[in-house]
């Protein structure tokens, strides 16, 4: 199990990578996406809509790149959920 922060928190919770219950115990990496990359993001089409949460000098930037990758997609369906994913996902931090 790995939990997935999408936007940046002050939250206590997100660096948190246990919980522990009475005899129940769970260890887990915990995702933070702000402090990821967003290259390795940007090779996969199924994952450009989290890079514009990740990593960039300006956000603005890496939208306008993601942008463009989503155009190089042949299938417009396809296309058109990634360009509607993204934009939904920009609104977290634009």
């Amino acid at each position: 199990m790995h939990p997935i922060y999408l936007r940046k928190s002050d939250s206590p919770t997100v660096r948190q990578n246990d919980y522990k219950q009475g005899k129940t115990s769970h260890q887990f990496e915990v995702i933070r996406l702000w402090e990821q990359p967003s290259e390795p993001l940007l090779k996969a089409p199924g994952l450009f809509p989290f890079a514009i949460l990740a990593q960039a000098e300006k956000q603005e930037n890496l939208l306008r790149q993601i942008a463009q990758e989503i155009e190089q997609i042949s299938d417009s369906r396809e296309q058109s959920n990634l360009a509607a994913s993204t934009a939904i996902l920009a609104g977290l931090v634009l």
